[in-house]
């Protein structure tokens, strides 16, 4: 679960880094991505593992990505669009077993466990708080459920690509089940009985990363545009602003967080007041391993997003450096 508050607060009232706009780098790309100017020498020194759409900026926008849960946002949209044609309600209720049974224990960080915690069921949730589990947690077993309830051609409608199953991947490739991933998520859930996995070191789970969850990412960036026009998809993205303590000011944020082995995406709009949304996908992938947990721990991404909606001389050093 993000802990995306206080960094994006610190991102908006820091005072600014020594700039070192048009200065070539002299060292290695900083294995530690601590602030935004990390990520932006980062970004600068390794421009074929970014991708980056946004005001401005289409870099590898076009480029099948691996954008780990920030795929998530198709799902979303996906529910917007069934309800609003009237083919599935919010209230709508779901058993929690049936929930629990796309559970695969330990390949989530505890998402599943948080959001039951949060939600505190009795025998059923709502449709609607499947949702939620799935944006605020980022519960994969909300997400391949909702998959199921829509179904993937609804989802590929949207993403333009196939949009596979979470867990159906993870039992195929670290379950021992030979047989393509819809087939093994739907013998898992059938059988109701959960499997704890033995996952594999960071680097063969980052090689398999590559293969899960991909779009393009302009395609991304229009989908969470598309959404920040709807009041239901907003409350959901919006969820940050209503946690204990949330003070961002003027800003609105709404947002979709991603993390596999390798691979750190975000989906995010900022609204400040009397202006449009600034939407952003950004996508680092293919992270050596020191590096993506020290991004887990920053939240510096998110920070950079935040910067480069909130001013723009960051935003021009950003253009400048992927040109």
């Amino acid at each position: 679960m993000q802990t995306i508050l206080s960094m994006l607060l610190a991102a908006v009232v820091a005072a600014p880094v020594t700039s070192t706009a048009g200065a070539a780098p002299t060292a290695p790309a900083p294995a530690d991505l601590k602030n935004v100017e990390a990520v932006l020498d980062y970004i600068r020194a390794n421009p074929d593992d970014v991708a980056l759409v946004t005001q401005g900026i289409s870099h590898n926008a076009d480029q099948l990505t691996a954008v780990a849960s920030a795929i998530k946002i198709v799902h979303l949209a996906a529910y917007v669009d069934a309800v609003r044609k009237g083919k599935a309600k919010p209230g709508e209720r779901v058993p929690v077993a049936r929930w629990n049974a796309y559970h695969l224990p330990g390949t989530d960080g505890g998402a599943h466990e948080a959001a039951l915690k949060r939600l505190n069921p009795g025998a059923s949730v709502t449709l609607d708080q499947i949702v939620s589990a799935m944006i605020e947690e980022s519960d994969n077993a909300a997400t391949d459920l909702l998959r199921d309830r829509f179904g993937p051609d609804a989802l590929r409608k949207i993403a333009r690509t196939r949009v596979g199953t979470v867990n159906g991947e993870a039992l195929r490739a670290f379950g021992g089940c030979a047989l393509p991933a819809d087939v093994c998520l739907r013998k898992y859930v059938k059988a109701g009985k959960q499997l704890q996995l033995t996952l594999p070191g960071f680097a063969e789970q980052a090689a398999w990363s590559k293969t899960v969850a991909r779009i393009k990412p302009g395609v991304l960036r229009g989908v969470l545009a598309e959404l920040t026009k709807d009041k239901m998809a907003r409350k959901h993205l919006e969820w940050p602003m209503r946690q204990p303590g949330a003070d961002l000011g003027t800003l609105v944020i709404g947002t979709k967080e991603g993390a596999m082995p390798g691979v750190i995406s975000e989906a995010m709009y900022i609204v400040q007041p009397g202006e449009k949304p600034f939407e952003t996908v950004l996508v680092l992938r293919d992270l050596p391993e020191a590096t993506w947990f020290s991004g887990l721990r920053s939240y510096a991404h998110q920070q950079f997003i935040v910067r480069m909606a909130t001013d723009a001389s960051f935003l021009a050093r950003v253009r400048a450096a992927l040109k």
